[in-house]
């Protein structure tokens, strides 16, 4: 029996002193453990952001290829917006030339009317032995741009640079007042004017029409 509990002694200590050497040897890289955590933790967190950084690039150059794509389109768009804005500024120039003929023409007309009247009024004035001086004044307030713009809606009713325009979307009103600014610049309504009263159609107002020359009544 002394045999056998020696032999199990003996062994027993050679199993003890093996773990005692690989403990001796593990030692060291245990310790080394908590800071090997960090760096794995550290070098995870890295590779993420870099695998971010990479799916964010290639979104970028995937997006930016989109665009030079779509891009290549608009020197041809450009050039054809330009041309359908020069086409409209040069209309609403035609259209605002012919309206102001229109208007001197109807001026002259009104002219004439004011002045067969006022020769009528005088020789009635005459006739009844009353100053007429103040005659030319009276028939003066029924001629002039309320007259011409009467005779211009009786013309044309309704005539305006922009009729039948679709103004109810903000892009055609944005390029109309765009377009109009530079081709019609009176046409444009006074902001000052909008926050009294509904802005009038663009066009519906005339261009200044000369007043009559100073009339003389004693001539």
């Amino acid at each position: 029996m002394s045999t056998d509990f020696g032999v199990t002694l003996q062994e027993r200590l050679r199993q003890a002193e093996r773990a005692e050497e690989e403990l001796s040897r593990l030692q060291p890289i245990a310790l080394e453990a908590p800071q090997l955590r960090v760096e794995y933790a550290r070098q995870e967190r890295q590779e993420e952001r870099n695998r971010s950084k990479e799916a964010a690039i290639s979104q970028a150059k995937a997006a930016m290829n989109n665009a030079s794509v779509r891009q290549a389109d608009v020197p041809q768009l450009l050039t054809a917006a330009a041309h359908s804005v020069s086409a409209l500024f040069t209309a609403l120039k035609e259209c605002d030339a012919h309206r102001r003929k229109a208007i001197d023409a109807l001026a002259s007309a009104d002219r004439i009317d004011y002045e067969y009247e006022l020769e009528e009024a005088k020789h009635l004035e005459e006739t009844r032995n009353r100053d007429g001086r103040g005659m030319a004044f009276t028939l003066a307030t029924k001629h002039g741009e309320p007259k011409v713009k009467e005779m211009l809606e009786e013309i044309e009713p309704g005539f305006g640079l922009l009729r039948n325009c679709n103004m109810d979307d903000p892009l055609y009103r944005d390029v109309a007042a765009f377009v109009v600014k530079h081709a019609v610049p009176s046409e444009m309504p006074e902001p000052e004017k909008e926050k009294e009263k509904e802005p009038e159609p663009v066009g519906s107002k005339l261009p200044p029409i000369p007043p009559f020359p100073n009339f003389n009544p004693q001539a």
